[in-house]
């Protein structure tokens, strides 16, 4: 049974990649092809970070349309205990490497049209959370991949076989609670 100490433990720093794809065989600890859960951090302090942010308002659409703005503040942002600062957690079933994949979507400049950011507009997909956030709170850039591929950090442990859904699902909700990543936060349904 895995425990929330073992996604502290950063297992590639940056992501393992080649000019704007993910690149498995530069990995320190191989391509995660097995399901568990993951953590994707970001490499520097968490000052840095927010001093960096071009935008920092996040849009979601609440219960019945309602708009929902949500103002990032140095206050929402919480370091772990490895000195990190945690910005999205997830979990997989059969190939947290492939999720990764989905998730930063490397095939495409940006997921949010930069002049999209300030207000409510849809993903481009439901997997890419992850880029989804970054691209909005940096809408400068015009290509963010770079930026994401240098900038994260990732960390997983491996919860498979028989019955580990039910492991992932709870280890996923804890570091969510404990951990309190910003590209987690969504809105109400």
């Amino acid at each position: 049974m895995a425990e929330l100490s073992d996604l502290l433990k950063i297992k590639e720093s940056p992501l393992p990649h080649r000019d704007t794809a993910l690149d498995w065989n530069r990995a320190t600890h191989g391509r995660p092809s097995f399901g568990g859960v993951y953590v994707f951090w970001w490499r520097g302090a968490a000052e840095e970070f927010f001093q960096s942010l071009q935008n920092r308002h996040l849009h979601f659409h609440g219960p019945s349309g309602v708009a929902l703005d949500w103002e990032i503040t140095l206050d929402s942002l919480q370091v772990a205990e490895n000195g990190l600062l945690p910005l999205y957690v997830g979990k997989n079933a059969s190939d947290i490497g492939k999720r990764i994949g989905l998730h930063l979507k490397l095939k495409t400049p940006r997921t949010v049209s930069a002049n999209a950011v300030n207000g409510v507009c849809k993903r481009m997909t439901t997997s890419c959370q992850m880029r989804d956030r970054l691209d909005r709170l940096f809408p400068n850039l015009p290509d963010t991949r770079p930026f994401a591929l240098d900038n994260l950090a990732l960390s997983y442990v491996q919860l498979q076989g028989e019955g580990a859904f039910v492991e992932r699902f709870f280890l996923e909700d804890r570091a969510v609670g404990v951990l309190r990543p910003i590209f987690n936060v969504d809105s109400e349904r």
